[in-house]
C-alpha cells in the first residue's frame, strides 16, 4: 500500500470524528470482538458497512477446509458484509458498523469522506487481486519474501539494525496469508535469517537487515 493510501486509511477515522460530520458518526456503532472470533461469514444476515477502529482482521475465502486470505485490515480500513468472505479477528478488535442504506445516506452528505472511501475500497480490491495473482502464479519462496518486503514498506520503522517490523502475526497466521503450511513458511524464514536478510526478534516482530535483497527475492511478486 502506498503512502497515499495509508494517509486515506487514517483519514477515514479522522473525517468521521470531525464535528461537522457528526451525522455520519452517529449512524456508526461500536462492536467489540475477541481474538480469533469470526465476525462475519458468507451470506451474513446483516447487510453492513464497517470500519476498523482498532485491532486487525483477516478477510478470506474458505471451502472444504481450504482457505485463501484476500486481505488484512487495520484501523481505518473499510469493508462490507455482503460478500462471500469470512472475516476473522487476528487480535482483539473494535469496529464501527452500520446498515448499508443508512451509512450511504449519511456518507453522501460528506464529499471528503466519500473520496477517501472510494480510494480505500480501491486499495482493498487492488490488494486482493495482487494476493490472488501471487498465489496462482508465483512459488511460495517468492510469496513469503513479498509478504515481508511489502510489510516492511508499509509498516516498517527505521532501526539501527535496519527496519523493525511488528506484524503482530504468528508464523501460522503468515502461512494462511501466503497460502502455504506453517512448516514451509517457518523453514523459509529460517533460511532468510541464515542469509542475514532478516531476523525474528520475538513473536510477530522482525528486523529486516536487507530490504533490497528481499525485493530481489520477491521479484516478480513485488514488481
Amino acid at each position: 500500500m502506498s503512502a497515499g493510501l495509508r494517509t486515506f486509511r487514517r483519514n477515514l477515522l479522522e473525517i468521521i470524528n470531525k464535528q461537522e460530520n457528526k451525522a455520519l458518526a452517529d449512524v456508526l456503532h461500536e462492536r467489540r470482538f475477541k481474538k480469533r472470533h469470526l465476525l462475519f461469514m458468507p451470506h451474513h444476515r446483516e447487510d453492513l458497512v464497517f470500519i476498523v477502529k482498532s485491532g486487525k482482521l483477516r478477510v478470506y475465502l474458505g471451502l472444504d477446509g481450504k482457505e485463501l486470505s484476500l486481505a488484512m485490515m487495520g484501523p481505518g480500513d473499510i469493508y462490507t458484509t455482503h460478500s462471500r468472505c469470512y472475516v476473522e479477528a487476528m487480535e482483539d478488535t473494535v469496529i464501527l458498523a452500520c446498515p448499508v442504506f443508512r451509512f450511504f445516506k449519511a456518507a453522501m452528505q460528506c464529499e471528503e469522506f466519500m473520496l477517501s472511501f472510494i480510494t480505500a475500497m480501491g486499495g482493498m480490491l487492488s490488494n486482493s487481486i495482487g494476493t490472488i495473482e501471487r498465489i496462482y502464479f508465483h512459488d511460495i519462496d517468492k510469496r513469503v519474501a513479498a509478504f515481508f518486503y511489502e510489510q516492511g514498506l508499509q509498516m516498517g520503522e527505521k532501526d539501527p539494525e535496519g527496519i523493525r517490523l511488528h506484524v503482530g502475526l504468528t508464523v501460522d497466521n503468515i502461512a494462511k496469508i501466503v497460502g502455504s503450511s506453517r512448516q514451509t513458511v517457518s523453514t523459509l524464514i529460517s533460511g532468510m535469517e541464515k542469509d542475514g536478510i532478516l531476523k525474528k526478534q520475538a513473536r510477530g516482530e522482525y528486523v529486516i537487515h536487507d530490504l533490497e535483497e528481499l525485493r530481489l527475492l520477491a521479484m516478480p511478486c513485488a514488481e
